[in-house]
Parts: C-alpha cells; structure tokens; sequence
C-alpha cells in the first residue's frame, strides 16, 4: 500500500518515541516472566519446606518487578500518546494546507472533515492498543522458548495455540477487508450528505424539505450502519472463536502439566507456570484480533491520506520574492474545464486589465463569468493557458504574498466564522500582524465600503462574532462586510462578482462610492455583473457567451451595440484590451 512521503516522513520524525516503546516493551515482556518464577518457587520451594522467609524475600522482589513493569507499561502508554500528538502537530497543517489549496476536488476526493477524521483514526491507531499489541507480539517466541525449557509439550502446546489464533487472524482479516471497504464508502457518502444538508437547513425549512430530507439521511445512514454492523457482526464472531481458543487452552495447559506433573516429568509448580505462560503468549496476538476493525479503518484512512495528498498541491517552494504589482493583469488564452473534465467553461479567454480601469464582466447566465472572476482572483488555476501579473507569471509568485494584493468579493460573500473585524482582516492576526495595525487598516476598508456605521450598530460592533452560531448577518450585510474584506489593504488588483446583487440603494450607492475610490488609488478592478448600475464606472466592457469573449469594447458602444444586436465598429471583436 502506498504511503505518503509526508506521513513517512512525520513517522520517522516520531522514531525516538516508538524505540523507546518498543525498549519499554522489551522490559515489560521480560518482566512478565516475574509472575510465572513466583509461582513455581512458591509451590516448588516454599511449600514443602514451610520457607516462610524464602516467601518473604521472593514476594517483595515480585511486587518490586510488577511495580516496574506498571511504570514501564504507564510511560510506554504516554510516549505512545505524545507520539501520536507529534504526528497531529507535524501533519494536520500539512493537511488543511492540501485542503485548502485544492482548487477543484477531484470525483472521489475526500472533503475536509472526512479527511480530518480520517487522519485522526490513524493517528489514534499509531498511538493505540493496536501499536502497542505489535511491540508485545515479537516477543511471543520468548514465552515459548521458556514453556520448551519446562517441557516439550507444553512448548508444542503454546505454539499450536499460537499457530490457531494467527490462522484466525488471517481469517478474519480476508473476510472482513471487502465489508469494512463498503462499510466505509457508504458511512462518508451519508456523513457528506448529512453535512450539504445541513448547511442549507434555512432552504430546506423554508420548502418544506424537512421531513424528506430527514427520510432520505435515514435510509443513507441505515445502509452505512448496516454494512458496518454487518462488519462488526463478523468481527465478534472471530473474537468470540479466539477468546474460546484462549481460554481452553489455557485450561487445557492446566490438565497437561497436571498429566505430566503426574508422570513426575515436571513440578507441581510448573502446572501453573505452564498456564500462565501460554496466556501471556497469546495476548498480543488476542489484542491484535480485538483491534482488527481498527487497523482496517486506519489502512483505508492512509488510502484516503494517500489520494489527498497525490491529488491536493503541496506546499510550494520558496520563490524569489518580487515587487509588489501595479496592478496589470493579463489572461492569455485561458481554458477551464468542470471538475469532471466533461466540458469546458472558459475557451482561449484573452483579457488585459490596467491599473487605475474598470473593466465590466456582462453575459447570460451560465457563460462563464464567475470562473473568469474566480481564475482572475487566482481562486480556480485554469487547465490552459496563463495569468500574468505585472508580465510575471502567477506560477512566479508566492501564492499568499500576491494574494494580499488581490481583493476578491465572490457571489455568496463566503464570510467565515469569527468576528468581523477578523474577517474585514483576512485573520490577518492569525499571521502575526500587530492588532494595532489591523484595527488601523480596518477601520479603513470599512469607512471606504461604507459598512463602518453598520457594523458599529452591530451588538458587539467590529468585534461581534458571526457565521458558526454567531450574529446572523443579513445579506446586503454580509456582502457589504465582504467588499470591506476585498477592500482590505488597498489591494492593487480588485474582483467583484455580482457585488450589488444583494445591496439596497444606499447599499449600492456606497459600492460605486467604493469603486471610485479604489480607482482613483489606482487599482484595476474587474466587475460581473447582471444589473447595469454597478457598472457606471467601468471604462470597457466584456462580453463573455458560452465561455468564450465575443467583444471588448468602450461601455456606451458594447452597450449600444447590443440593443441593435450587432457588433458596434470600433468594438475589438477578439479580448484586444489595451495596456496603457
């Protein structure tokens, strides 16, 4: 099974604690031994010759051997806890980084939480009873080379238990590796549509949805359950056998040392010995048959890790950091296709941008320009094709340092939880930025969206929290506190789509206000747009149909030219914009 250089990686990085357990280990299983000594003396040596201070002596080493193996077995418990901590600290950012960077996810990709708690199985497995079963299990054969040193048979008898359960194991695990599969498919399609649903819990309500819905996630997460109990069912039933086989023969142990205790081939001490020894032999491999479904579900979290981390981006490298951009931004022949590859969105769109212009988006519905907005706004990388800023390379840039000097207001605002000041901020302070200068350059994309009075109305003004069981915004509210949010740091490139489509008058009166004013500062702005208001400012307009540029142009001719429904003559017919 493939394993991610990251994960393999982080594991090595915990090398030091799983030595350390596998030492510990080693002492423990040793010590195990102090029991089985114990009673062979007390029933070999102080029973028949009344050794009252011999049992002394040997009971206060015992209790000093078990007392040691408890420490060793504690701190090999919590060095396999920090292990698993360590791996949470070196791959969960790495994780929500793939995640986040992930521009389109793939058929099949695993969403956020799935991903999450995907990981979070394999961690808690690493760190677990089922890791621990492992280092316990290699030292198997020494309880059978001490059950051979008693006798033969006893030796024989631990290694066909042994033989049994692992043979059980095997099983068990053919049996189950297909069930446990859809068990899992089936769970993270129910808690994917479980998610979707309730995210749209205000719309489902509203048409009467609710009770279809709640039949629908029933019947989802009754064939999830179903395959899962189904697994479970089928796991118990091999526990069962393997417990049954454990506890027999450690009876069975009984009778035959008994037999040959009999046969005066061993001591009446090794009869118990005997027992005790084929019990703690076959523990790990009982340990490892009980935490099988767990090492099943964590070998489909590393596929899915596996898929994250082949499909998502990493991290990109350290680039040659450039001048921040004035603003000219070019789209040279860019292609967009849908997730699945089944069609395409945008076809060889070519547009220029100018600092200090405002270029307007126009099309029917479905002609592409929130994906012309979301490429132009490095949110959606295109299949072909290129995006130039200041004639770098977008590829040249550090990702999050461009993105400080791009403001981007999509359709649904996408505000996140947290106070609104953190979002206007872009949780800025989450990246060590001064508070003192947050506040600063808050309070001025605000005051120039025009949202500072609004937000000062607010409960808690800038600092009321909403989204995630927050303040509930409106949303002619939100999407002011979004363009605020695109407004933030005096962004030399500006993307807006659909920003008026849920302002009132005064709402609109402020964007346009806004837009002025980002356009005297210099920034190339970009609008999609439906209604025409929002578009006054805008020197050129263009004309996007079927995901392709159909014409450029000044705004009164591409307007005019499409209430005669021909091309105006002075309209550039192929995405020409003009770079001053």
């Amino acid at each position: 099974m493939p394993v991610p250089p990251a994960l393999t990686n982080a594991v090595r990085a915990c090398r030091g604690h799983f030595m350390l357990a596998a030492a510990f280990s080693a002492l423990i299983n040793i010590l195990y031994l102090a029991p089985t000594i114990y009673m062979m003396q007390v029933y070999d040596r102080v029973v028949p010759t009344n050794g009252v201070l011999t049992l002394v002596f040997i009971t206060l080493v015992v209790g000093a051997a078990i007392a040691t193996l408890s420490a060793l077995d504690a701190v090999r418990a919590r060095l396999m806890m920090r292990a698993s901590l360590r791996l949470n600290r070196l791959l969960s950012g790495d994780i929500l980084d793939r995640l986040l960077a992930r521009s389109r996810a793939k058929p099949g990709d695993p969403s956020t939480q799935q991903a999450m708690r995907e990981f979070d199985t394999l961690r808690q497995t690493l760190g677990g009873q089922a890791a621990t079963a492992l280092f316990d299990v290699p030292w198997t054969p020494l309880y059978l080379f001490v059950a051979f040193l008693i006798h033969p048979m006893l030796g024989g008898l631990v290694l066909g238990a042994g033989a049994i359960l692992i043979a059980l194991a095997i099983t068990n695990e053919r049996g189950s590796k297909a069930k446990a599969e859809q068990a899992h498919q089936a769970n993270a399609r129910a808690y994917e549509a479980h998610e979707a649903t309730l995210r749209k819990a205000e719309v489902v309500r509203a048409l009467g949805m609710r009770r279809a819905m709640v039949a629908r996630h029933i019947r989802q997460r009754s064939a999830g359950l179903d395959a899962s109990a189904d697994l479970q069912f089928s796991g118990s039933r091999y526990n069962s056998l393997v417990k049954f086989v454990r506890m027999f023969m450690q009876s069975f142990a009984l009778g035959v040392g008994a037999w040959l205790a009999i046969h005066g081939q061993i001591s009446v001490g090794a009869i118990i010995a005997a027992s005790v020894l084929l019990s703690r032999a076959l523990q790990p491999i009982e340990q490892l048959v009980g935490a099988w479904p767990s090492i099943v579900q964590s070998r489909q979290a590393l596929q899915t890790l596996d898929r994250l981390f082949t499909n998502a981006p990493s991290a990109p490298e350290a680039r040659t950091t450039l001048p921040d951009p004035e603003g000219f931004v070019e789209l040279d022949r860019v292609v967009v296709r849908n997730a699945e590859g089944s069609a395409i969105l945008l076809k060889n769109v070519s547009l220029k941008l100018a600092p200090g212009e405002v270029l307007g988006v126009i099309g029917p519905s479905g002609a592409g320009k929130t994906t012309l907005a979301r490429v132009a706004a490095g949110a959606l990388p295109p299949d072909f094709g290129e995006i130039r800023i200041d004639d770098a390379s977008t590829a040249d840039w550090d990702p999050e340092a461009l993105a400080r000097h791009i403001g981007y207001l999509p359709q649904d605002c996408a505000l996140l939880p947290g106070t609104v000041s953190e979002n206007i901020s872009r949780f800025a302070g989450a990246r060590g930025v001064e508070q003192p200068v947050i506040d600063t350059e808050v309070v001025k994309a605000a005051r120039m969206a025009g949202v500072h009075e609004l937000i000062l109305r607010l409960p808690n003004g800038y600092d009321t929290c909403i989204e995630g069981g927050g303040h509930r915004l409106s949303a002619g509210q939100a999407q002011r506190v979004a363009l605020a949010r695109a407004l933030y740091g005096s962004p030399r490139i500006l993307i807006l789509d659909e920003p008026n489509s849920a302002l009132d008058s005064d709402g609109e009166e402020a964007l346009s206000r806004a837009i002025a004013a980002a356009k005297m500062q210099g920034a190339a702005i970009m609008i999609v747009a439906h209604r025409a208001a929002v578009l006054a400012n805008a020197e050129r307009l263009a004309v996007l149909t079927g995901g392709e540029i159909v014409g450029v142009g000044p705004r009164g001719e591409i307007f005019a030219a499409l209430q005669k429904s021909a091309p105006p003559p002075n309209v550039v017919p192929i995405n020409e914009g003009v770079r001053p």
